[in-house]
């Protein structure tokens, strides 16, 4: 398959998701020209800031070496917050949600008038912080998880899972076995939300088989070495070329391993479906060595600088309501992974330099 035929299917798979999204979001006109656009943060955003005591905006800094994507959101939260004459505060913690809520938890005594929570911990695992902040005066706003009462700005997760279910099942022609592997399930719920949606798709397709899901371990353990080690595996049972059809990955870690254990193995016939994006991983996708043919991505950029636009206008005293808005769906196919490399490399450096400022 050429670069426009596989372009094809990516516009494709992409513009079902968009057109999902778009008809979910008519049903409500009071929230569907301020979410289908990002236009809450927009519009809260545009005020200028208070001449008052700057508003101090919580942010908890809960990234590590594999979790690029989500340093790139912090980055724009922090970057936003400066831009719209705040002032952030943040806590260094470790990719795990006990490090998160204890980041959150710490930032409370902070003097803070907002707290941003995410990325790992969902609702019910927070609202015992919420209601700390509340009874505090602290606002409360979700940075890529649903927070208890509070506004929130989300990845599109069952957009992602349409857009890669979609373009995988029409290149490979609705036929063959294919696995999924993510992190451990219950981790990081978005990626939960995606095998699962890709699972329901691949239910109905006569011709296709979904094999076992493969965990992939946590993001504070070698992730590259796991996906290695479980494609090393699935090769191993099932040695017959084309037996296996595609591999879904979910976290760009376990691409890079999967990749290497089939170059190991001497294997090239099994085809690599990733998301999220990462230096590492755009090199590997660009240089052809690797069957990778397409990947999604979030823009956790975006994420970060309307979470922060809501945070500023909640903390100035703006009544915002709990709306949570989802941002656009990203892919590529590989033809396109140079230039999407430049591009992060760009947004990486901005986001080192920044954030190792603030503990980062």
């Amino acid at each position: 398959m050429d670069y426009d035929e596989r372009k094809s299917l990516a516009e494709e798979a992409l513009e079902f998701a968009e057109f999902n999204r778009r008809k979910f979001l008519s049903s409500s006109v009071a929230a569907g020209s301020m979410l289908a656009a990002g236009g809450l943060a927009s519009t809260l955003g545009a005020k200028s800031a208070s001449a008052q005591e700057p508003v101090r905006v919580g942010i908890p800094l809960n990234y590590g070496p594999f979790n690029q994507p989500w340093r790139r959101g912090c980055w724009q939260l922090v970057q936003t917050v400066l831009d719209l004459g705040g002032e952030p505060v943040t806590v260094r913690g470790e990719p795990t949600k006990q490090s998160e809520q204890e980041a959150e938890l710490a930032l409370l005594d902070r003097g803070i008038d907002v707290l941003c929570l995410g990325i790992y911990s969902q609702e019910s695992e927070t609202a015992f912080i919420v209601d700390r902040a509340h009874e505090r005066g602290i606002k409360t706003i979700g940075f890529a998880v649903p927070v208890k009462d509070s506004p929130a700005v989300l990845e599109d997760s069952f957009g992602t899972g349409l857009t890669l279910g979609y373009f995988m099942q029409n290149y490979l022609n609705r036929q063959g076995a294919i696995v999924q592997t993510a992190e451990d399930k219950g981790f990081y719920t978005p990626f939960d939300m995606e095998a699962d949606q890709v699972d329901v798709m691949t239910k109905y397709e006569p011709r296709m088989e979904m094999l076992p899901f493969m965990p992939g371990s946590v993001s504070t353990t070698d992730q590259i070495s796991k996906g290695r080690e479980n494609m090393l595996s699935l090769l191993q049972a099932h040695p017959e070329p084309g037996s296996v059809a595609g591999l879904i990955s979910w976290w760009w870690p376990l691409t890079i391993g999967a990749a290497q254990a089939m170059q190991q193995a001497g294997r090239d016939d099994v085809t690599l479906f990733n998301h999220y994006f990462s230096d590492q991983f755009l090199q590997d996708m660009a240089s052809g060595q690797y069957p990778i043919v397409f990947s999604t991505d979030v823009p956790w950029h975006t994420i970060g600088k309307q979470t922060a636009e809501i945070a500023m206008a909640m903390g100035r005293g703006e009544e915002v309501p709990n709306i949570h808005s989802r941002v656009p769906v990203t892919a590529i196919v590989q033809e396109e992974a140079a230039a999407a490399l430049a591009e992060v490399q760009e947004m990486d450096a901005q986001a080192i330099e920044l954030l190792g400022q603030y503990g980062g």
